[in-house]
């Protein structure tokens, strides 16, 4: 087994820890490539090794990076 766990579900209809799981992945990237970006979906990214979450979020904004939008870039 891969070191980044991939879980998906649609929001608010999660069938609950395993049930959700999709796949295991070498990196976080291959682990976003496998996400549909489904509207209603939404992602977890779990490191296998440490067992916390490493990316979370709506499947359809899974590219979103919220360190590169700074409140000096809008001035």
């Amino acid at each position: 087994m891969n070191q980044f766990l991939l879980f998906t579900y649609y929001v608010g209809k999660p069938f609950g820890g395993v049930k959700d799981f999709l796949d295991s992945f070498a990196s976080v990237e291959e682990a976003l490539e496998n996400i549909l970006p489904e509207r209603n979906r939404y992602y977890q990214i779990v490191d296998r090794n440490s067992m916390t979450v490493v990316k979370e979020g709506l499947a359809i904004f899974k590219n979103f990076v919220a360190d590169d939008f700074r409140s000096e870039d809008w001035k």
